[in-house]
């Protein structure tokens, strides 16, 4: 009974070396990799096409919203005006956030 435990733990123990000096052989130190850095690029037509692109998705934020207005069955804006809802006003910035974030990557 004793012979047999010595042998598995021997085999045991040639195994885990052996899973180590696999994992070491294969480690070879990279030289070290200078990064690169660019110069931002402001032209004219950068800031153009990005105020043109903010503009858009304003338009079609303020678009969405309207349209959530009228889908709604009762007055989005006079329950947050008149009444105060806070769960409503919840709902319309979880809303707008979602509308925002879509909008952001159809135009990116």
């Amino acid at each position: 009974m004793a012979v047999k435990g010595w042998r598995i733990t021997w085999i045991s123990l040639w195994l885990i070396v052996g899973w180590a000096l696999r994992g070491f052989a294969g480690e070879v130190t990279a030289p070290p990799v200078q990064p690169v850095v660019f110069a931002p690029a402001l032209t004219w037509s950068s800031i153009v096409t990005s105020v043109v692109y903010g503009l858009l998705g304003l338009i079609m934020l303020l678009i969405g919203y309207y349209l959530y207005e009228m889908v709604t069955p009762f007055s989005v804006k006079e329950e947050l005006i008149t009444h105060r809802n806070v769960a409503v006003g919840i709902v319309v910035a979880a809303f707008i956030l979602g509308m925002s974030i879509v909008i952001a990557a159809a135009i990116i």
